[in-house]
């Protein structure tokens, strides 16, 4: 989770790139996510998204009069829904076609060019940038701030390798790193993601 509660405060920790907390708390399964259930439910609908259990309960809630919000986006008709399914199901497309294209390649366009322009605030496109991970206490890599419907999508179609951006780091983890290596806790880091690009991540 990127927001946590601190001290009775919610907090946004994506500003962050060095924490030795535990983290045991805020780390929760993909499955849960609700964007990897919308993106899960449309790769196996697809076309017929409209029967999909996450789709039929958004639209009983506006049927009722409710307000799905949705990527900061107020969703209140079956039409703006629609859209929203319609975007995530483009996306699908556009990376099983394509894989997941870094976002430096991208500019504002997204992987979804201009296509349901609504479905996202300005301020997202400008914001967005690579899939975001945190390397835990262990080495192992957690999903973190950005990207959480690129990586539902990578996972539904059986994508091995996509592009990340380390936007949060375990102190303990980086210490015991350096040790190992002999190096300081920069070069290390440095050091280790060299060798990721070369033969992808492994917890160490």
């Amino acid at each position: 989770r990127d927001n946590i509660s601190d001290r009775g405060r919610l907090r946004w920790i994506g500003t962050h790139f060095l924490d030795g907390s535990d983290w045991s708390r805020i780390v929760e399964p993909l499955e849960k996510s609700s964007s990897h259930v919308e993106i899960t439910e449309l790769f196996e609908t697809r076309q017929d998204f409209r029967a999909g259990a996450r789709y039929q309960a958004y639209a009983k809630r506006i049927k009722d009069g409710a307000t799905v919000k949705r990527n900061r986006i107020a969703i209140d008709t079956i039409e703006k829904l629609d859209n929203f399914f319609e975007y995530y199901l483009a996306l699908i497309a556009d990376i099983e076609k394509n894989g997941i294209v870094p976002h430096s390649d991208l500019g504002l366009l997204g992987q979804t060019g201009r296509r349901h322009r609504w479905t996202r605030t300005l301020w997202q496109d400008l914001a967005e940038r690579d899939i975001g991970v945190a390397i835990d206490a262990e080495g192992r890599l957690v999903r973190h701030t950005n990207g959480k419907h690129r990586t539902a999508a990578a996972v539904a179609l059986g994508i091995e390798r996509i592009p990340v951006e380390i936007r949060l780091v375990h102190a303990g983890w980086l210490l015991r790193q350096g040790k190992r290596l002999g190096l300081s806790p920069a070069d290390a880091l440095l050091a280790t993601l060299e060798q990721a690009r070369a033969t992808g991540w492994s917890p160490t």
